[in-house]
């Protein structure tokens, strides 16, 4: 029989990567920009754009 471990998954993109997107969406960057200046995909670049507006700066950080 197998063995299952259990550990925290790490995060597709690397908290230093958000945090850049966060910095560029405080300067007022848009997310296609945000997007291009990163290399990140850009929808995923739009979606943290959303949370940003609404407030939510968790994703930043690797929290939920």
């Amino acid at each position: 029989m197998e063995e299952v471990t259990t550990s925290l998954r790490k995060p597709r993109i690397p908290v230093e990567k958000r945090k850049e997107c966060l910095d560029l969406f405080e300067k007022g960057n848009g997310y296609k920009r945000t997007a291009t200046i990163t290399g990140l995909n850009t929808y995923t670049v739009r979606d943290y754009r959303r949370r940003y507006a609404s407030g939510d700066t968790s994703w930043a950080y690797g929290m939920k």
